[in-house]
């Protein structure tokens, strides 16, 4: 009699450690989907952050450049022309 509530019991335990590591395996394959999914829209946005950045290195280069014709301008044309 003991005998088949000990082999009840470690069947018992059997199932029960398969039932968790099947819905471990199955949370692991879950979450890896979802990571590997966000991982691919950050990488996006990664690369649309870097172009803007590229972007906006570049608009700040042609407004320095130009800040620079405009002082060189204004002090050329007040150096041209003599105040009395």
């Amino acid at each position: 009699m003991q005998g088949w509530i000990v082999a009840g019991a470690w069947l018992f335990a059997v199932l029960l450690a398969l039932v968790v590591l099947g819905f471990a395996g199955y949370e692991l394959r879950w979450k890896t989907r979802r990571l590997q999914t966000d991982r691919a829209e950050l990488d996006g946005l990664v690369a649309e952050l870097a172009a803007t950045a590229a972007r906006l290195q570049t608009a700040g280069n042609r407004a320095r450049a130009a800040r620079s014709a405009g002082v060189a301008t204004r002090a050329a044309g007040s150096s041209a022309t003599p105040t009395s």
